[in-house]
């Protein structure tokens, strides 16, 4: 039988989560637990556009390319639009993550976002907290995992 520790990998993927406001980008840099997110790429206010340049890590062309918002009435449309073609021409899968606790969005700025999101993603999901989100993203990334490590796949 085999053993329990074993390191098991079916793929490790190189993910680029860009927050897309302000309250987005300060729940991914204080995630808890604090490495939650290792190994993904965090896009910075001054990363190039995904798949265009090379991102912070050395990131140049990611697999996936992954946008956060918390607050869907603080989003440029434009940009949700700019980054889904730049991701899509290096070649990267794009995802959108939207975390709203009432999973729902109130008035016109926020609504373009969220139809503008739908249009450019290739899946948006909707979750009540960051903590999914953290998992879901941990299972995007992949990678080597073993049966003893701790915290949500």
């Amino acid at each position: 039988m085999p053993s329990a520790s074993r390191s098991h990998r079916s793929y490790q993927a190189d993910v680029l989560l860009v927050p897309l406001e302000p309250r987005s980008r300060a729940a991914v840099l204080n995630p808890a637990p604090h490495d939650a997110l290792d190994g993904i790429v965090i896009a910075g206010p001054d990363t190039p556009s995904a798949g265009t340049g090379s991102a912070p890590g050395g990131l140049s062309r990611p697999d996936v390319v992954v946008m956060l918002a918390h607050d869907l009435a603080a989003v440029d449309p434009g940009l949700v639009t700019r980054l889904g073609i730049s991701a899509r021409a290096s070649g990267a899968l794009v995802g959108a993550i939207v975390i709203s606790p009432d999973r729902s969005w109130h008035g016109p700025q926020a609504r373009r976002t969220a139809t503008e999101l739908r249009a450019t993603a290739d899946t948006v999901v909707v979750l009540a907290d960051m903590a999914p989100a953290v998992a879901l993203l941990r299972v995007l990334r992949g990678g080597p995992r073993t049966a003893d490590t701790p915290g949500p796949i």
